[in-house]
């Protein structure tokens, strides 16, 4: 086996770092020319030229029509712009939630492909599980070999609950699934023979986001999600946050009220998660009007569409949750100051009936004026996020910065 000298390593490390800025570049900024890559992305004429040119080899990268944004007064024909070409490259994203585990296939612009949803059991071992999601995983891409031929799929990502060691790609904690130092990771590949990258749910969601996503211009993002648990994610120039031990993020358990809250599921009293979650939400709506869910398919919509129906005390019960999320964005703008939050989850789907109290909330408790700029906004994936943040992180860890596209094989 040959082995890379030094300083061929670190020109290999050159040109994947050069590689992944250009792509995650032209991904935010399509079409764009040649000229405005390098303007962007700060590489030289020269590497844009040569890495566009293997990546058009590829069949990556296409050219179409012109970019009249890279053109000056006078200066003559725009230069020609470029594009991904979506079909070049797929990924699978598992997104693992606490009842239920959705699967899908998406092309290099995150488009759905193929999707399923398993339901599962919390009493159920991680392992048993896990190979019941590589059974799902193998369904989804059975049904589109034509898109994971010839190599053209890059690998797949998992976004779980808790902590995760993005390197080993193992849960470290996930309390609502009750899993301690689960090999997510190994098990899965073991499984399905192709590379798996693992992270925390949100951080993967706020990936999405940023490349893809309506954030995708802005240099600081955070996404927060709410279902069984509430968390969060930071992206800091389109690379996630992850903090020294795994676990930046965990703003659900940021303690709210420590002396007399209720107990969480990680064990501390008073947590973000014990005034944001589903279960409270349905909680506090049956104290406001006893046996109002009881018997819905889906009681939180029920909620909703009961608040946007009129009834007062339910809306007034949001406006109380509502102004909790508030208090947390303000804390979350004071230490990280991000320029958009993004809202997943149940927070997606009751933005409407949330988004005022929150966003004076925020602004009102954002210290020194530091809130007004920030622009909350729901998701953009909306019940698609947990996948298209999972699918993300596969093309991240895989595709933007892979060896294949590296060498230029």
């Amino acid at each position: 086996m040959t082995r890379l000298t030094h300083s061929a390593r670190n020109a290999v490390m050159v040109k994947a770092n050069n590689l992944r800025l250009l792509l995650i570049t032209l991904m935010r900024r399509q079409p764009i020319s040649r000229v405005r890559l390098a303007r962007e992305t700060g590489l030289s004429s020269t590497t844009v030229t040569n890495l566009v040119a293997e990546l058009k080899e590829r069949g990556i990268v296409a050219e179409t029509g012109t970019d009249l944004e890279a053109v000056s007064e006078g200066a003559g024909r725009p230069p020609v712009a470029l594009r991904v070409v979506p079909s070049s490259a797929t990924a699978l994203g598992v997104h693992m939630g606490v009842r239920r585990v959705r699967v899908g296939l998406v092309d290099l612009q995150v488009n759905l492909l193929e999707h399923e949803v398993m339901e599962i059991d919390p009493a159920h071992s991680a392992e048993e599980t896990l190979l019941r999601v590589a059974e799902l995983c193998r369904r989804v891409l059975a049904r589109r070999p034509d898109a994971t031929a010839n190599g053209r799929l890059a690998g797949v990502g998992v976004g779980a609950s808790g902590l995760v060691e993005y390197g080993r790609g193992v849960n470290l904690y996930a309390p609502n699934l009750g899993w301690r130092n689960v090999p997510i990771q190994s098990i899965l590949e073991q499984e399905l023979g192709v590379p798996v990258a693992v992270d925390n749910n949100v951080r993967c969601m706020a990936l999405a986001e940023s490349l893809f996503g309506v954030g995708r211009n802005a240099r600081a993002l955070a996404f927060i999600y709410a279902r069984v648990g509430v968390g969060s994610g930071l992206v800091v120039d389109g690379d996630v946050y992850r903090g020294a031990d795994n676990g930046a993020g965990e703003i659900g358990h940021w303690v709210t009220a420590a002396r007399d809250g209720d107990l969480c599921s990680c064990g501390n009293r008073g947590c973000l998660e014990t005034f944001l979650s589903e279960l409270v939400l349905l909680q506090r709506a049956d104290e406001v009007h006893p046996c109002l869910t009881h018997g819905r398919d889906n009681p939180l919509q029920f909620v909703f569409e009961s608040a946007r129906d009129g009834h007062l005390g339910l809306v007034e019960m949001l406006e109380e949750r509502a102004y909790y999320l508030g208090l947390a964005l303000a804390n979350l703008v004071n230490v990280l100051n991000p320029e958009v939050i993004m809202l997943g989850g149940w927070f997606h789907e009751a933005f409407d009936l949330i988004e005022p109290v929150v966003v004076s909330t925020m602004r009102h408790h954002a210290f020194g004026g530091t809130g007004d700029g920030v622009r909350i906004l729901p998701s953009s994936f909306g019940d698609f996020s947990g996948v298209a943040g999972a699918a993300t992180l596969a093309l991240d860890s895989f595709f933007f910065t892979s060896d294949s596209v590296v060498a230029g094989k």
